[in-house]
């Protein structure tokens, strides 16, 4: 974020989102209102999972996957495939209640 500029929700200022590639188009959907709200959303730069989670883990971010394989990580979000707002909706209440 820019300077001077304040998030609305001010604890999560930059806090990484990684999204998995199988999720590009939703990335695409929301990644302007995640920048809103003070989030960092970016794709993976890795194609393996387990190279995500540890990748999640080293920057201290949250990864936002439809991948049932990422149950174990702490760290996932895994969301159902559904319309994008249902998953906007799902993917913002669980980070809250990560975050708290």
């Amino acid at each position: 974020m820019s300077k001077g500029r304040v998030s609305i929700l001010g604890k999560h200022e930059g806090i990484p989102i990684i999204f998995d590639l199988s999720l590009k188009g939703f990335y695409y959907w929301c990644r302007n209102r995640l920048k809103y709200l003070g989030f960092n959303p970016f794709i993976t730069p890795y194609k393996y999972d387990h190279q995500i989670m540890i990748y999640a883990r080293l920057i201290q971010g949250y990864i936002i996957t439809t991948d049932k394989d990422f149950l174990k990580c702490e760290r996932a979000i895994i969301l159902k495939v559904d319309k994008y707002e249902k998953m906007y909706v799902k993917m913002l209440k669980e980070l809250h209640g990560k975050l708290s």
